[in-house]
């Protein structure tokens, strides 16, 4: 008998619709095949440490390398890989391009080393408002808290050319899918902008690429992004939105804005009382990010400021675009971050958990938006019976302001996080080749050194005292920790009637944990799969390759025979395996 049939309601396979090339996804639910590695001890981290500086070295002798082209002259970059449980790197590697010498104000390149953050700095907005606000008020329309939006509700009678800011939440500007367009002010080929031509040959130059000449007076004379206007104040930035066409209605599809985070920094200062730079200062200074400020340091801060600061733009104050993207920091401040955001130092964690999710599609397959997380899914080997792998999600975010780019990433399921930091004349295109090969190394060193601390703590057989009944664990070339063979009370268990069909029989972590008796108790699931985990092939739709929809199965008595709850002792060895559907604990023997 197969209990998928017995146990789960499910419509009818999809008809095949047509034949399809996608990679082989092992079919283990969404989520960590392993806990993550307690430490760094691992030997799987330090030859990663060793490939990547060979790797990086590599490609700015060659100025490439598969993922992009490098610029080993005029820009420099900082690199770092962190983990949970100390506050040393993994990975540490900065790189002082030779032309731009005098571009330190202090000593050498480091992990101290202060750089422009550009949009990465919507990251910091929004923590800083999950922190405290939380998210109880991401269904509340913008309206609510900014007047000046709810008196232009009227206008959008015309939804072509206004947007219906009542249908506008504060979530739905957090993720990026209210509908609203990107900038105002900020690179309008109207205004002055840094980079561009001078005042005077502004709207000449405009009219020369095909646009229309229009009258000087009818522009607003300021920007958040110009040497030559003053920045913008609330009246005219709000003016200015609102007389901005939507791109859709909300919730429809995402468009990366950069007034979204505008307006939410106003309504957070409309809650709280207090202006959101005052709200940055105060959770830097609770975790110790000491080279991170929501305007340019001081002038003895230790920074990076290529060629001076015109050029770099590195203390152009962006004003009530600052949320957006005007702060600073150094990628051990970004480390302190990432541990923060993934230990839950600040807010509750059920409230991570929730933030830690995608919001909406984009285009592309593997890549969808959260608040304001750029979510991209990797696929990293997991399974060589089969040779499928499995996808591991990093929720990051990029940004780009003057001579500067950045990007920062947490990897839940791993328990680490990264961040990259670039400065010179092509930053930009610096970040990918130097992130996508430290992700590369470094994925894969974790799920090693995960897969490796499983095999230590598992690897054994555990009976019960009173009965019949144990348990063989171990690690193969699949993922999770695969049972060998379970007896109970005397019987083959994994050939009873319900799971005869099924010869693949593996536990994956859940996260549900506590500390009881001098053991650390977690909750696991076990999966059950026919044909060595094969998944379906032909339909691909098949609801047999979507293990979400079978857990919690094979209940007896309102108990799950899936669910284990395994008990590790202080060094992280498993001492204890109860099954709950079976209502006994197995001790290692």
């Amino acid at each position: 008998m197969e209990f998928r049939r017995v146990f789960v309601w499910a419509s009818a396979s999809l008809s095949v619709l047509a034949s399809t090339q996608l990679p082989k996804v092992d079919l283990a639910a969404l989520g960590p095949i392993y806990q993550s590695a307690s430490n760094a001890s691992y030997q799987a981290f330090a030859d990663a440490k060793s490939q990547a500086v060979a790797t990086l070295n590599e490609a700015l002798a060659n100025g490439a390398n598969t993922y992009g082209s490098l610029d080993n002259q005029t820009t420099s970059f900082s690199v770092s890989v962190f983990e949970l449980t100390s506050d040393e790197p993994l990975f540490d590697f900065h790189f002082e391009a030779p032309g731009l010498n005098g571009s330190l104000t202090k000593g050498s390149l480091s992990d101290e080393t202060i750089y422009r953050t550009g949009s990465l700095g919507k990251l910091l907005t929004m923590y800083t408002w999950m922190v405290h606000i939380g998210d109880s008020v991401f269904t509340d329309p913008i309206t609510k808290y900014i007047p000046e939006l709810a008196q232009a509700v009227p206008d959008s009678s015309n939804p072509i050319l206004y947007t219906n800011w009542s249908e506008v939440t504060i979530g739905s500007l957090a993720s990026q899918i209210s509908g609203i367009g990107a900038n105002f002010h900020v690179g309008d080929l109207a205004t002055p902008y840094i980079g561009g031509p001078s005042p005077s040959e502004v709207i000449p130059e405009a009219v020369s690429l095909g646009f229309p000449p229009v009258n000087n007076d009818s522009i607003i004379q300021c920007s958040f992004y110009s040497y030559d206007l003053p920045p913008c104040t609330r009246e005219q930035l709000l003016n200015g939105i609102i007389h901005h066409p939507p791109v859709y209605p909300s919730y429809t599809s995402p468009v990366y804005s950069n007034i979204a985070y505008q307006i939410l920094a106003l309504a957070y200062e409309e809650i709280t009382g207090r202006s959101i730079e005052e709200g940055q200062l105060e959770i830097y200074s609770e975790l110790g990010m000491t080279s991170t400020t929501p305007t340019a340091p001081g002038s003895d801060a230790n920074a990076i400021i290529p060629y001076n600061t015109t050029f770099s733009a590195f203390d152009y104050n962006l004003g009530l675009a600052g949320p957006s993207g005007g702060q600073y920091t150094s990628t051990k401040d970004l480390a302190t971050f990432g541990r923060a955001i993934l230990k839950s130092t600040l807010m509750p964690s059920y409230v991570t958990r929730r933030w830690l999710k995608p919001v909406t599609f984009t285009s592309q397959l593997l890549n969808y938006v959260g608040a304001p997380w750029e979510i991209q899914r990797l696929l990293v080997p997991a399974n060589s019976i089969i040779n499928a792998s499995h996808f591991v999600d990093t929720y990051s975010k990029t940004g780009d302001v003057g001579a500067y780019s950045t990007f920062f990433g947490v990897v839940p399921d791993y328990g680490i996080g990264l961040s990259v930091l670039a400065a010179g004349v092509t930053p930009h295109t610096q970040i990918s080749p130097v992130r996508d090969a430290v992700v590369q190394i470094f994925y894969q060193a974790a799920e090693a050194a995960a897969k490796e601390q499983a095999s230590k703590a598992f690897t054994g057989t555990f009976k019960a005292s009173n009965i019949n009944s144990s348990i063989t664990l171990g690690t193969d070339g699949g993922p999770g920790v695969v049972v060998q063979e379970w007896i109970s009370n005397g019987t083959n268990f994994l050939q009873n009637p319900y799971l005869a069909s099924y010869d693949d029989f593996r536990l994956y972590p859940t996260e549900l944990s506590m500390e009881a008796d001098d053991l650390i108790y977690y909750s696991y699931r076990l999966n059950f799969l026919a044909s060595n985990g094969e998944p379906t092939e032909g339909d691909f739709w098949s609801y047999n390759n979507d293990y979400w929809m079978f857990l919690d199965a094979l209940i007896y008595k309102n108990l799950a025979t899936d669910n284990f709850i395994i008990g590790f002792d202080e060094d992280g060895i498993v001492q204890s395996v109860h099954s709950t559907g079976l209502r006994v604990t197995m001790s290692r023997s």
